[in-house]
């Protein structure tokens, strides 16, 4: 074996070795949830075991089997999570700063083989809660509006996703709601709890809600 051949072999080594502690770290199990990070379900709508993982933390490969039955995805705080097909990172990904609930509906039927948990940049998306602006609106989802009769800043939230808390500033300033191909539950307090209404189409004044909305789900 020559000289070039053995600092390649040893680098290989390096890189799985670096990969194995993170991997093993990783159970199922039902253990108490972090307050920022993610975590990952057996089953959809956050049921069944999980584990879960901090900002910061990448798995660059999943234990065999793991990655196939990941379900559902729980985030946590500011923190957003990439999930990837292949291990070390590589081949098709896709990008979350929100909860899903069924990632079959995410077109995740594959394996995730590797996974990277960030702290969220920029503010944005919906693990540093949602931000007013005029982008575009989903195929399939909802827009919140600051003004009635869907005018001013709004933002949008996939169908699918939800928001468990509404930033200060948010809830008395929602006037109309936008709804496309779907359904949205408003909530009176965080964590989806509290009184409750559900809305299956466009609500082009709220009235009493718009200043009680703190948490909602979109379907």
């Amino acid at each position: 074996m020559n000289k070039r051949s053995i600092i390649i072999l040893a680098a290989a080594v390096l890189l799985v070795a670096a990969a194995q502690p993170a991997a093993a770290q990783v159970r199922w199990g039902r253990g108490r949830l972090p307050g920022a990070g993610a975590c990952f379900y057996k089953d959809n709508n956050f049921r069944g075991e999980y584990f879960c993982t901090a900002p910061g933390q990448t798995l660059a490969a999943l234990p065999g089997g793991m990655g196939d039955k990941i379900s559902s995805i729980r985030v946590l705080g500011e923190t957003e999570v990439t999930i990837f097909r292949d291990q070390s990172f590589r081949g098709r990904s896709s990008h979350f700063r929100g909860n899903i609930p069924d990632l079959k509906r995410e077109g995740w039927n594959d394996a995730i083989s590797s996974i990277r948990i960030d702290r969220t940049r920029g503010g944005g998306g919906f693990g540093g809660g949602p931000v007013w602006g005029r982008g575009p609106v989903p195929r399939e989802g909802a827009c919140f509006y600051e003004d009635s009769e869907f005018r001013g800043r709004y933002f949008c939230i996939n169908r699918g996703r939800d928001a468990r808390s509404l930033p200060a500033g948010f809830n008395d300033k929602i006037s109309s709601i936008r709804v496309f191909f779907g359904r949205v539950e408003l909530f009176a307090d965080d964590d989806f709890h509290g009184r409750k209404t559900r809305v299956d189409r466009d609500v082009p004044k709220l009235g009493s809600w718009g200043d009680k909305i703190s948490s909602l789900k979109v379907f």
